[in-house]
């Protein structure tokens, strides 16, 4: 049923609005970065917020923002700061967006650009400073980078109002071109999607990545650009049709990592790249012309004879790994997981697992995974992208390996496949066992580089893309179960490190909240999944195997919890959940902190409603992560954590659609 009040921002949106009775923020603003703007209408003045969508554009501003950045918008400062919301978006219209491209924001963009790397970055400077580059482009620019700023333009209040304001302001100027295919259009649709799938906006992000997609068809991008067979190609030739191949690259990574989830296949398959593989940084910075492999192995023998023979980096080895995650997301959303038999050669786990093995050994001892690595990457400024690459290697292990883990605890009954599977009982649960220890160790490594991560300060920090922050909720995710349900067969040094890796994991995601609004949403659930685990383990009652298996059902977006857009609308799940906050206890310091999670005082079942205490997650303070929330469980409570532990579990990246209310 529609709830007869709405906030302002959701009734101009003509969305849906889930609220406490009427009590700010509601669940769509909190969910995208804008809980400090959300705000209920006075009773009688609902209409005066029913504006047309087709001239109104994001309502990131208020006229009470004062412009206390040191960045301000220079000669038209003061009228922003008295324009209403309304007009937010016209009064970008004819300021000149290099004015806003600063040292700092030129640096903070080039810190993440692993992840659009078809720029080419002497020349991409030069244009700025020229003033020749597209206007979309950097408006699309200051939409990705603005965010990792210390200093928020004025008027804005935070980076991420700036942010979603500018991407808006690039999608205004960018629309009525896309009829005129060029690579700069096709790029500033792609940062375009990394902003929405960071801001949480997935619908349109996975739109934008397609219309990326045809350009890149209609361009033929993914086909080797026309060089002189006879000699080697000049500097600048060189440097355009690398270009052109990495603006197609950065197509088919992006839409691997976003594919997979119900209704989420990919258009750009490994058969469809018939380029040549990113060549390495240095030769491209310096316009040293190369030719290098294709995905799957061998050369495109056709303008290359006259180029050496070019090394692979980084850029190129995500691409092969990102190829087998989106091999991955389609095994995890198939039926061959219930079907096969995972430990026989022939199964596709094992193929994959065999692929990602292959991948592993094929890198260079310099880029194969180690602390020491990690360490020396940072010293080059490309610790980030190192990161980035090895992420994409461990969410394909985790997601492989998480299919097949008992989950709520022990083993207790006999669950379907062991039904289905009676003489092999016992190569199954060993199978099992094996799939725990690994995804404990994998998530164990995951964590161990964000404490690297972290030592190496803000600025590597703010460098770091949406992905990188999933795959540590994930880690988080899997360590937090660890603690909850240990096994005598865990190691015993990932065990009893358990519980300080989960707090610095929510430090971590607690931060990133403030560049990618998606983050709030992990924060929340990891919170959630504790409280369900504790009521669960503190039962009297053993759990039973229906409870197991619900865990591995659901398909969730990326980050965002939101139903896949191929779903109806009655499937979608509200993540809302009413909490009652208590007094917090310091538990970073010394022995009299209590403990992290200990069990409820009473066992609630998931039939009545219970009353009961339990130490949970908290926001942090000055002296840490704190904890200790008291929780007034409904049987609708119970059910929103239970299928908070389900969307965990299930989550899948690939599903990146939004509530169509």
């Amino acid at each position: 049923m529609r709830n007869p009040v709405a906030c302002v921002t959701c009734r101009s949106a003509k969305q849906k609005c889930i609220h406490n009775d009427g009590a700010p923020p509601c669940e769509r603003c909190k969910q995208q970065g804008r809980a400090d703007l959300c705000e209920f209408p006075p009773p009688g003045t609902s209409a005066i917020h029913r504006r047309p969508k087709r001239p109104r554009h994001e309502d990131y501003l208020t006229a009470s923002t004062p412009p206390s950045s040191l960045i301000a918008l220079p000669a038209r400062q003061d009228a922003i700061a008295r324009t209403p919301p309304a007009s937010t978006a016209s009064v970008l219209d004819g300021l000149d967006p290099f004015t806003l491209l600063t040292d700092d924001v030129k640096n903070s963009y080039l810190r993440c650009s692993y992840k659009w790397s078809f720029h080419h970055t002497p020349t991409l400077l030069l244009r700025i400073r020229d003033r020749t580059l597209e206007p979309w482009m950097a408006w699309a620019i200051l939409a990705l980078a603005i965010r990792f700023v210390k200093d928020t333009p004025a008027p804005f209040r935070t980076q991420t109002e700036a942010s979603n304001a500018f991407a808006a302001h690039a999608r205004q100027l960018l629309q009525p071109e896309l009829e005129m295919p060029s690579v700069s259009r096709v790029q500033a649709l792609l940062m375009l999607t990394g902003h929405d799938w960071g801001a949480g906006n997935g619908q349109r992000a996975w739109i934008y990545l397609g219309m990326a997609i045809r350009l890149v068809e209609i361009m033929d991008l993914c086909s080797e650009p026309k060089l002189p067979v006879n000699r080697r190609p000049t500097r600048e030739e060189f440097i355009e049709a690398e270009v052109r191949r990495r603006t197609g690259w950065t197509c088919f990574l992006m839409e691997s990592l976003l594919s997979g989830g119900k209704g989420r296949k990919r258009t750009l398959t490994a058969a469809d790249m018939a380029i040549q593989l990113p060549c390495e940084r240095d030769a491209f910075i310096f316009g040293s012309p190369v030719f290098t492999e294709r995905l799957e192995g061998g050369y495109v023998y056709t303008t290359q004879m006259a180029q050496p023979r070019g090394e692979l980096g980084i850029i190129a080895y995500s691409m092969r790994v990102a190829n087998i995650w989106g091999k991955v997301a389609r095994w995890a959303c198939s039926d061959i997981v219930k079907t096969e038999l995972p430990w026989t050669p022939t199964s596709e786990f094992q193929h994959l697992i065999h692929e990602l093995g292959e991948w592993k050994m094929s890198l260079p001892e310099r880029l194969r995974y180690d602390l020491f690595s990690l360490h020396s990457h940072n010293a080059m400024d490309q610790g980030q992208a190192y990161c980035y690459m090895h992420s994409i290697s461990f969410m394909s292990y985790m997601f492989l390996r998480r299919a097949f883990i008992p989950v709520l605890g022990p083993q207790v009954g006999t669950d379907e496949a062991l039904r289905s599977y009676k003489d092999l009982a016992d190569t199954w649960k060993n199978f099992q066992k094996t799939s725990r220890r690994e995804l404990f160790r994998d998530s164990t490594m995951v964590l161990e580089m964000l404490d690297e991560m972290r030592s190496f300060g803000v600025y590597f920090l703010r460098g770091l893309v949406p992905w990188i922050g999933f795959t540590i909720y994930t880690a988080v995710g899997v360590m937090l179960y660890s603690y909850n349900f240990p096994s005598p067969e865990d190691d015993p040094s990932i065990t009893e490190k358990a519980r300080d890796r989960v707090i610095r994991g929510m430090e971590f995601l607690k931060d990133m909240q403030s560049q990618w609004p998606m983050a709030t949403t992990w924060f929340e659930t990891i919170k959630r999944m504790q409280v369900y685990y504790r009521s669960v383990a503190g039962r009297e009652a053993p759990v039973s195997p229906e409870e197991r298996q619900a865990l591995g059902h659901a398909m969730v977006d990326y980050g965002a919890l939101q139903p896949s857009p191929v779903q109806r609308h009655g499937d979608a799940r509200s993540p809302a959940m009413n909490l009652r906050t208590g007094p917090a206890s310091d538990i970073t310091g010394a022995a009299p902190s209590p403990q992290l999670m200990s069990p409820p005082v009473s066992t609630p079942t998931c039939h009545a409603p219970s009353t009961w205490s339990t130490q949970t997650l908290a926001p942090p303070t000055e002296s840490g992560l704190t904890f200790d929330w008291d929780y007034e469980l409904t049987n609708a409570d119970m059910e929103t954590m239970i299928s908070t532990a389900q969307d965990f579990w299930g989550s899948f990246p690939g599903e990146v659609g939004v509530s169509p209310y």
